[in-house]
């Protein structure tokens, strides 16, 4: 594989029927996995991350994702131990049915142990049993980045990525902050770890939301490509604007044990800078904004950033995905 990539980022405004299963960014192009995330912050400060896949292992089936997740507490450590909120979702990864339903006024996903709504009024995402309660509305635009089969890529790859300001409770307490909604197409019957993103190219990814002073809500995310890789897809959001970018480029600063701490990323002449006092796994950074190119003052913020550093080779991924070959019926 050259050290060039060929890609392209486009935005779509985002419709109901982008969250339809049936919606594809190409006529090849079949549903590799959904993601949805949050990380919201109580009135005291303290933050919580939850997570949740579906299709991306197997098709039909929701689950907690690995490393498992469900709904941690992010004390401001960088330790990748962050306690789980619910004991269930401390075990081995486990994977749930999920019946599709759709109208004209509302898409929804059900499983045993919550449900995934979208309508006119945005993103709703429920436990069963009434421990989180998270809505979203959508600030920026969908955006997809699109790496079709070129030397060294296999296969054409689509991921859709779109920022949300969330609002709702967690255990109990109220909550508000950054949530996403993901989606990643390829081949017919082929798994998100089976693609070349996540297989070749990505080093780094990385996402936020920031709201200043003002009340103004803004944020963006992008990719850093592998072993220097020039790959560097994304899209930043201000004055409720969406702007692509394939040109980012980031500087990133570790400790002595090689963790994230500071990130600095250039959006052509427009620098944000970021510090990390938060993990939640290996893979899972969270931080802040700690200036960005409009000199504003930033009132609160959310950054997740997922570096790998070479923990997620072709080899790693094809035996997670291993155990799940015969449900697949591969």
């Amino acid at each position: 594989m050259t050290d060039t990539i060929d890609f392209e980022v486009r935005r779509h405004t985002p419709t109901l029927a982008h969250y339809r299963r049936d919606w594809t960014p190409d006529t090849g192009a079949h549903l590799s996995g959904i993601w949805i995330g949050a990380v919201v912050s109580d009135a005291g400060g303290e933050n919580y991350w939850g997570l949740r896949g579906t299709d991306d292992f197997i098709a039909g089936m929701a689950h907690v994702v690995s490393p498992v997740c469900g709904f941690r507490s992010l004390p401001k450590v960088l330790d990748p131990n962050a306690p789980h909120l619910f004991p269930e979702y401390s075990g081995i990864d486990w994977f749930e049915p999920l019946t599709y339903t759709a109208s004209d006024e509302l898409v929804q996903t059900t499983y045993p142990s919550g449900r995934i709504e979208r309508d006119n009024d945005g993103f709703h995402w429920f436990d069963a049993g009434g421990r989180w309660e998270i809505h979203g509305r959508t600030v920026s635009d969908a955006v997809i980045t699109h790496v079709p089969a070129q030397d060294g890529i296999d296969h054409d790859v689509f991921y859709r990525h779109e920022l949300m300001y969330a609002t709702g409770t967690v255990n109990g307490v109220e909550v508000s902050g950054y949530a996403h909604q993901d989606f990643a197409y390829g081949p017919e019957g082929m798994i998100y770890t089976e693609l070349p993103i996540a297989r070749k190219l990505q080093g780094m990814w990385v996402s936020w939301l920031h709201e200043y002073s003002d009340g103004e809500i803004g944020g963006g995310s992008f990719w850093q490509g592998r072993d220097e890789l020039a790959f560097g897809p994304g899209y930043q959001v201000k004055n409720g604007i969406t702007t692509t970018r394939d040109d980012i480029t980031a500087e990133p600063a570790f400790d002595d044990a090689g963790r994230l701490v500071t990130l600095t990323a250039s959006y052509g002449a427009k620098l944000y800078s970021f510090a990390f006092d938060t993990m939640g796994s290996p893979l899972h950074y969270f931080g802040t904004l700690t200036e960005g190119p409009s000199g504003q003052a930033i009132t609160r913020s959310w950054c997740w950033v997922e570096y790998a550093n070479g923990m997620l080779t072709p080899e790693i991924l094809d035996l997670v995905a291993q155990q799940y070959r015969l449900a697949r019926g591969r």
